[in-house]
């Protein structure tokens, strides 16, 4: 029987109920639909489903948080409704009944079910399972004991990214993390073995594409070096921590800073939209999760938010990674121009009859008018927005619906070619153009996990889609997620954090008893 990480989902597919571990344990093997695009199927089962893993998780959620946020009289609230645009007024007054809607359904069907699948939790010792506490379970790393938190390093551990694009960065922090590809340069790939395969540290995998192109599971190990003050000396003292990641077959990987920010005396200097990704890579799904600047994430500190020279700058650096490594058969784009043309029209490419982008955002006009404005600028329409709707365990929404602070939802914008153009505040109808919206239930998990909609794209958009000619991927489509934070079997990923779940701490493994 195929697993699946969707609890519901109604004959239209416009409601769901995912689970976000399971989503994510499942997004590490291959999709029924990858499958059989394989002429290799057989070798791939085989190899893919020996062994079920379960990433470990926060408690899930069984109360709404409370809103004590929110403001206590009519005469408050009418002075926050006043600092409200008029237009994100009305994308909440046409959502907030939408929600309820999707949320009656799934009660209805459930009955007295739980709104997701049992959780293998972090230990309450970690100190990090705080879901409780914390708003959508803002747990880090998760330590399964203090002796591996010893031996496998800790969130100061980071990647070493950013030293590699700035010449300010002393030298003896270069040498003692190894020497650092060349992010102005496209390197060629590394190409992992099946298996285990040793760095001595995270450089010689940051600025270049890493592939693993076996059907089986290629794990990494790196050495890292934290230099920590001992307070009784009074010195600085060098600790070595090897960092452990699983890597999904046919996937690869791309550990770079993503140059969205810019500051007035650094301009950017990367020819590429991507550093590293070659302009001749193009793919038919290309998925963004960027790092918006919101009141709640300034005020919690874990996200690494950017601050911008301009209001435009970060559509047109998501436009310009969407012009280039978006399938299209008739032009390449030159990054940070509108129409130039930087080579002669090319044959069309093998390709899906797809080419979809889409990107999360925040409840917020300006977030929403950079998603289509980046969307509609690279030549696409928008033509769906997911409503990724966060629950309890009861299938109550985590914060109130009409909340004005925080809304219990995140929207995912998508656009796709040949679809008829929508305004940014467009509700179902406008200007002879449709916008499907669907809805996703889900019970958050740990701080910055989103559900991974893989499954979900496949029944969307690619389940009747005829196989492309066999490429060096042998899949039916090619995907790219931007500000990755896991990996996805057959996808390719990037961003500073795209390894982060794919960290051996987050995992726990059990033999598939049918199996064995």
């Amino acid at each position: 029987m195929t697993r699946s990480s969707i609890l519901y989902q109604n004959s239209q597919s416009t409601v769901f109920l995912l689970d976000i571990p399971t989503s994510i344990a499942l997004a590490q093997d291959f999709s029924p639909i990858q499958q059989e695009s394989s002429s290799d199927s057989s070798e791939l089962i085989s190899s893919t489903q020996v062994c079920l893993r379960h990433i470990l998780s926060s408690t899930p959620l069984k109360d709404p948080y409370p809103g004590s946020t929110e403001p206590k009289t009519d005469v408050a609230r009418a002075k926050v409704l006043q600092r409200i645009p008029v237009s994100e007024r009305e994308i909440y007054d046409a959502i907030s009944p939408l929600v309820r809607e999707a949320l009656h359904e799934i009660r209805v069907s459930l009955g007295g079910d739980e709104w997701c699948f049992e959780r293998r939790t972090l230990p309450p010792d970690s100190g990090r399972n705080c879901a409780a506490r914390c708003p959508e379970g803002n747990v880090s790393l998760g330590k399964r004991s203090r002796k591996s938190q010893e031996s496998s390093g800790n969130d100061d551990c980071r990647f070493p990214v950013e030293d590699y694009t700035d010449s300010t960065v002393p030298e003896k922090s270069t040498k003692l993390r190894g020497v650092p590809q060349n992010p102005y340069l496209v390197n060629p790939p590394l190409i992992l073995s099946p298996g285990l395969n040793l760095f001595d540290s995270m450089s010689g995998l940051c600025n270049l594409v890493v592939r693993n192109t076996s059907f089986d599971h290629a794990t990494v190990r790196a050495g890292c070096v934290l230099e920590r003050r001992d307070d009784s000396t009074e010195t600085k003292c060098a600790q070595h921590y090897n960092h452990t990641y699983y890597i999904p077959p046919l996937s690869s990987f791309l550990l770079c800073k993503l140059p969205i920010s810019q500051s007035a005396t650094k301009p950017n200097r990367f020819p590429d939209p991507i550093p590293g990704l070659s302009q001749d890579r193009k793919f038919d799904l290309i998925l963004l999760d960027p790092p918006w600047v919101n009141r709640s994430v300034r005020r919690s500190g874990h996200y690494h938010t950017q601050h911008y020279l301009e209001g435009d700058l970060l559509t047109q650096r998501i436009r310009d990674i969407l012009r280039v490594h978006l399938q299209d058969s008739h032009r390449i784009f030159r990054c940070g121009t509108s129409d130039d043309r930087i080579s002669a029209p090319k044959p069309p490419e093998p390709q899906t009859q797809n080419s979809i982008a889409a990107i999360w955002i925040t409840n917020s006009a300006k977030a929403r008018r950079t998603a289509y404005d980046a969307i509609q600028g690279a030549g696409l329409s928008v033509c769906e927005e997911w409503i990724w709707i966060k629950t309890t365990t009861n299938g109550d929404p985590i914060t109130p619906i009409d909340g004005l602070w925080r809304k219990p939802y995140e929207v995912l914008v998508i656009g796709r070619r040949n679809s008829p153009q929508l305004p940014a505040g467009s509700s179902e109808k406008s200007g002879g153009g449709v916008v499907t919206r669907r809805f996703i239930a889900a019970v958050p998990d740990v701080h910055s996990r989103k559900p991974n909609l893989k499954e979900i794209f496949e029944k969307v958009f690619f389940d009747d889609a005829s196989p492309s000619p066999k490429s060096e991927d042998r899949t039916t489509y090619s995907a790219l997620e931007v500000f990755a934070r896991n990996l996805t079997a057959g996808w390719w990923a990037c961003g500073d954090e795209a390894l982060k779940f794919n960290s051996e701490e987050w995992w726990v493994h059990e033999k598939d008893a049918s199996l064995s």
